[in-house]
């Protein structure tokens, strides 16, 4: 299974350690994930354990418009610089998408 999640909350959220609890068993299962930071979950970027999720085997993503208007530094080489038209353009090839605002 393909599952995606999206990503829109700050990870100083309680939503943090869901998102990394379930990316570490949908991995463990062998399920294929991806993320896609967006809006306020670009702050991902700047939170150094966050490469974790990129470190249990999960596609990164982020929407570098969201990034560039917060300010946060998109020099990270565990996610891929990507949009919310990227975004779109890729959401069809998903089993399940997962949204955490």
């Amino acid at each position: 299974m393909k599952v995606l999640f999206v990503i829109t909350s700050i990870p100083y959220a309680k939503d943090y350690n869901t998102v990394l609890n379930l990316i570490r068993k949908l991995r463990e299962r062998g399920h294929e994930v991806s993320v896609f930071f967006s809006g306020n979950g670009v702050y991902y970027l700047i939170r150094p354990e966050a490469r974790e999720i990129g470190d249990l085997g999960a596609k990164v993503l982020f929407c570098s418009h969201s990034a560039h208007q917060r300010g946060v530094p998109t020099d990270v080489d565990w996610a891929e610089s990507s949009s919310t038209y990227g975004l779109s353009q890729i959401i069809g090839e998903f089993d399940r998408v997962l949204v955490f605002n």
